[in-house]
């Protein structure tokens, strides 16, 4: 009966017959004589639309009208097409209007008696199936936390406007690609749920500076993008990313601690609508790189070069990804003096790329990246391990020089790695070096970020025994309690403060803050970039114990070390 032949019209009309089929059918059945108009509905197939035997009167009119008026059309051409042979049968799903006003999605199937105007077939209730078809479809095109489009419906959404735009010329289309900064950070110190509850909000508070016809979609993690019709040019475009990074500067509160969320911007506008829509968003993408980049701006605009700069970085990014396996990586050293006694005190390691084709690359190029792709860490141990590692060789050669230490630098990403304590236990056993010999080197910023758990990894890292130091102090925040909970050693001060102290007076207050800091918090002082004689003999009369900068020496590779251990210079 489903799509098959039916049998002979004498047998099928046999009211008995049509009785007994519909008492033992699940679904609604119907029966039509195309040639007399007669047509009979099962009670099943009124039981479905929510009618008794007497309430639903037998006329194909009654079956048409509570079709809805979209798909009326699809079915009515279905069952032409099987009365004039052009179709075996028909099979179409569609929607019914229920007696208690809602609509019901049912699945129609039927075919002709062979040489006769006779149709007959069943009808299926599957509202519960569509139903569930929808949410599958919803949960595959939609983020399950924010209930905001994700990627594929956001290309869709782009790919339709771009169609639109072909008939606007004057208008654009912008696309806005938002990557919050630190996320991680309130992941980290504040909870999975925490985290998941910034999104959220951040997801209503953008949504509300929605117009219509806008879109927006999260990407995933921490990443979400905006789809602007009918912009004006890209000056709206940054307006409108103005108007977000306002809404981020709006404080929230994640588990009783008030948090500011902040967010590199990238903006596209479509060229042509022939434009395709993954480009526009990778155009996007790439401006927000640049937006994060450069630290001071709200947002990016996209223009060519980038894309050139873009593809350059994704080379640089995957040569990167083998440069520890292929041994590119070398260590250069610059020395530390006592500025009292004008003796040698330590080295700090800085990692150098010797890359087999374009030379020695920069680190102001490659750390980034390898801060952005999570490559810091294993660079890291391996810069830890290799100067703990010459700085023990160099002790046995030159026993002498033992006083000596190495300086090592940890980056944000490295000081929260779980097992940096481990690391650096690690390579000191196994270089045999002696813990009083190794300083770790961390940013203000970093050291700030979440205190108390910071403060606990540094008293874990000073239980090993070695040294640890602020490097570039002046240049965040920092408030004299905290400094106070940390066991820390030395701060070193930033190189801007240092440069033409001698002309600038404000410079030289600021210094003398500093050492005075240090005096009262019983820690050392290291002064970066010193340049001239007129730095050194300032620095001195403040009382800064040690210093480095390219007065002394720029940074020298390890065989220019061996020559000064084995004659150490003085510069008293």
């Amino acid at each position: 009966m489903e799509g098959g032949a039916l049998p002979p019209a004498a047998s099928v009309r046999t009211p008995e017959r049509l009785l007994a089929v519909w008492a033992g059918a699940r679904d609604g059945l119907w029966d039509w004589d195309v040639a007399s108009g007669e047509i009979s509905f099962s009670p099943r197939w009124k039981e479905i639309l929510g009618y008794t035997e007497g309430e639903l009167p037998d006329r194909v009119e009654e079956w048409f009208r509570r079709v809805h008026p979209h798909d009326l059309p699809d079915l009515k051409r279905s069952l032409a097409e099987v009365m004039a042979g052009r179709a075996a049968h028909v099979e179409r799903e569609l929607r019914m209007i229920h007696k208690g006003g809602q609509w019901r999605w049912v699945l129609c199937r039927g075919a002709r008696v062979a040489g006769h105007e006779l149709l007959g077939g069943s009808m299926t209730d599957v509202t519960a199936l569509k139903l569930a078809e929808n949410r599958l479809l919803v949960e595959a095109s939609h983020d399950r936390l924010t209930g905001l489009p994700n990627e594929a419906l956001f290309l869709d959404r782009l790919a339709l406007a771009l169609v639109r735009s072909a008939r606007r010329p004057e208008m654009s289309i912008a696309v806005l690609y938002l990557d919050l900064d630190r996320f991680h950070t309130v992941n980290d110190s504040l909870g999975v749920e925490a985290g998941d509850e910034l999104l959220v909000e951040i997801a209503t508070r953008l949504t509300q500076l929605l117009r219509l016809g806008d879109t927006l979609a999260r990407l995933g993690g921490d990443k979400f993008a905006v789809l602007l019709e009918g912009v004006r040019g890209s000056d709206e475009a940054v307006a409108f990313a103005q108007e977000v990074h306002h809404v981020l500067e709006r404080p929230l509160r994640l588990g009783g601690h008030e948090v500011f969320a902040q967010g590199s911007i990238g903006i596209a506008l479509a060229r042509t609508s022939t434009d395709r829509p993954e480009d526009i968003l990778r155009d996007a993408t790439t401006a927000m790189h640049r937006a994060k980049q450069d630290g001071s701006c709200v947002c990016e605009v996209f223009d060519p070069e980038m894309n050139q700069q873009a593809k350059e970085r994704l080379r640089l990014e995957a040569d990167l990804h083998h440069a520890l396996q292929r041994d590119e990586f070398v260590l250069h050293y610059q020395p530390i003096v006592n500025l009292a006694e004008g003796g040698l005190s330590a080295f700090e390691a800085l990692v150098r790329w010797q890359h087999p084709e374009r030379g020695l690359v920069r680190p102001d190029l490659f750390i980034p990246i390898a801060e952005e792709t999570g490559l810091i860490v294993p660079l890291g141990r391996w810069v830890l391990e290799r100067a703990c590692r010459t700085m023990r060789q160099l002790h046995q050669r030159f026993p002498h020089s033992e006083h000596v230490s190495v300086a090592v630098n940890l980056s944000g990403r490295q000081f929260e790695d779980g097992e940096l304590v481990a690391s650096v236990s690690e390579a000191l056993a196994a270089t045999e070096l002696s813990p009083s010999r190794l300083e770790l080197e961390m940013t203000e910023s970093v050291v700030m970020a979440r205190t108390r758990e910071n403060a606990q990894r540094l008293h874990s890292l000073r239980a090993l025994g070695i040294r640890l130091l602020i490097d570039d102090f002046g240049t965040g925040y920092s408030s004299l309690s905290s400094l106070q909970s940390f066991p820390l050693d030395c701060l070193k001060i930033d190189r801007t403060f240092v440069s033409r102290m001698e002309f600038e007076e404000e410079k030289r207050e600021i210094v003398r803050t500093i050492v005075a800091l240090a005096r009262t918090l019983k820690m050392e002082v290291v002064a970066e970039g010193i340049e001239t004689p007129e730095e050194l003999g300032m620095l001195r009369e403040l009382g800064c114990e040690y210093g480095q900068g390219f007065y002394f020496s720029n940074a020298v590779d390890e065989r220019a070390v061996s020559s000064w251990m084995e004659r150490p210079p003085s510069w008293s």
